[in-house]
């Protein structure tokens, strides 16, 4: 899949969900420069960073600007350990405001989000780390499309998509 570039930020991990999820579906299925059209013009409902320093204090209110709903900020830290996450509502001409649900995927919290990274980080099969996702992912009740510059999970985040392939390597998980 293409890089996914906002402005002139390219983003580690972008979502459309509900109807521009569809619409991306429509886009691809009509071949990869439909698909790469839709990045282009049509700005994701979620953006996930992981913010490893201070955060670009300006960048919500630049993705916001540019039509994304939500920001979410995943902060960490190695000593002490420690995993935060933070949901920020986006709207064009408005300042951006913390959120403690998610708009865009109703009823997750920044804690699900955190139990979920650590569920995946310290799970030592494929099927721990795959259930540590599915866990928030049946929380959610929106069925989103994750695009990405890497290929596709291995896992499906639609509530109804196909099962990881067993017989594929194990995906990398934790510091890398």
């Amino acid at each position: 899949m293409a890089k996914v570039i906002i402005g002139r930020h390219e983003t580690p991990c972008t979502f459309y969900v509900g109807e521009r999820a569809e619409r991306y579906r429509a886009a691809a299925r009509e071949g990869e420069a439909s698909a790469e059209a839709f990045l282009v013009e049509i700005a994701p409902d979620l953006v996930v960073e992981a913010e490893i320093t201070s955060a670009d204090q300006g960048k919500a209110e630049r993705y916001g600007q540019m039509g994304v709903r939500e920001l979410w900020r995943l902060h960490g830290r190695r000593e002490p350990p420690e995993l935060r996450a933070e949901f920020i509502a986006l709207r064009r001409n408005a300042p951006p405001r913390r959120l403690a649900v998610s708009e865009v995927l109703e009823g997750l919290t920044p804690d699900d989000v955190c139990e979920a990274v650590e569920g995946v980080r310290f799970g030592r099969t494929r099927a721990e780390r795959t259930e540590a996702v599915a866990r928030i992912v049946r929380r959610r009740q929106r069925e989103s499309v994750r695009v990405r510059e890497a290929d596709p999970p291995l896992y499906s985040t639609a509530a109804h998509g196909p099962e990881p392939d067993p017989g594929s390597a194990p995906d990398q998980v934790g510091p890398g």
